[in-house]
């Protein structure tokens, strides 16, 4: 686990200070994205839509 988050760091470190800006803004945009499918699942699951 180590290896892939030193690897992403790296990877990240290398780019240029915009494109490191872009992907910072995607990956928190995808997290939130990704948090609001989870919670809307268990809200689903809650009423009993599933």
């Amino acid at each position: 686990m180590e290896y892939l988050i030193g690897s992403i760091t790296n990877f990240i470190k290398a780019l240029p200070p915009m494109l490191q800006m872009l992907a910072g803004l995607f990956a928190t945009l995808g997290f939130i994205k990704l948090f609001m499918l989870v919670v809307d699942y268990i809200e689903d699951r809650k009423e009993g839509k599933s």
